[in-house]
């Protein structure tokens, strides 16, 4: 029950990181305190007790560390990614503290009780959830940065490319959240060879735009890296399962 508490609580926090998408110059107070309420529901699950209060702590204390690391949008891929990481550490010590509590009576009955679902398949849902969301936007962060690193800028915030909109720009993001989840969802059952024909349809819809090499190298290289990501959380989730 720890780990299904512990994951359940930390796809809640990943849900809730959906609203970054889009927010490439850091993320409004408005947003933050949005984002903060999500996370909060994980409370009616947990086992009141010291894990309860010290997980209560981590979320008040996850909107502050956001708010001061979204104001700086020089390094704001390199920072959500931190935080990330810091918040999985931290659930993962409150959790750890918890010994054999975790959920609280009600939500332990509803999983052991559930004439539909046993415990271990509602723990593989959220495992595998907890994969879609990491290749979905989790990924994408880091695809952004490992862009940036490589000094890639994204082609469509070029000052040279005016004629790509912020729009194009924005659906060509969301392009790639599909196609992670596609990618990651076909390595996760072992259909490879369907990633060949997301990959190939990419091609066949970029076909004309490819004319220009700037762009079409700037295309291959995030396509390859994003896939690359994908096919690893997926490898790395059916360790669990």
């Amino acid at each position: 029950m720890i780990l299904l508490a512990f994951f359940g609580t930390l796809n809640l926090f990943l849900l809730s990181r959906l609203w970054l998408t889009f927010k490439d110059e850091g993320a409004e107070l408005k947003t933050i305190i949005k984002m903060s309420l999500v996370p909060l529901l994980s409370l009616i699950f947990v086992e009141t007790g010291m894990v309860w209060f010290l997980l209560l702590a981590i979320l008040l204390l996850s909107p502050l560390v956001m708010y001061l690391t979204e104001k700086n949008s020089a390094n704001i891929y390199r920072s959500r990614g931190i935080t990330l990481l810091l918040h999985i550490a931290a659930l993962g010590l409150v959790f750890g503290f918890a010994g054999q509590a975790g959920l609280n009576g009600r939500a332990e009955a509803l999983v052991l009780d559930n004439p539909l679902f046993s415990a271990g398949e509602i723990f593989a849902v959220q495992i595998l959830l907890f994969g879609g969301l990491l290749a979905m936007n989790e990924m994408n962060i880091v695809l952004r940065y490992l862009m940036y690193a490589l000094n890639l800028a994204p082609i469509g915030k070029k000052k040279s490319q005016s004629n790509i909109s912020g729009q194009q720009y924005n659906t060509g993001r969301v392009i790639g959240m599909l196609e992670r989840i596609f990618i990651y969802s076909f390595a996760i059952s072992g259909q490879f060879a369907a990633i060949g024909f997301i990959l190939t349809a990419k091609g066949v819809v970029r076909y004309h735009d490819f004319e220009d090499r700037a762009f079409a190298e700037y295309v291959l290289i995030g396509t390859l890296l994003s896939a690359l990501l994908a096919m690893a959380v997926a490898l790395m989730v059916k360790t669990f399962i």
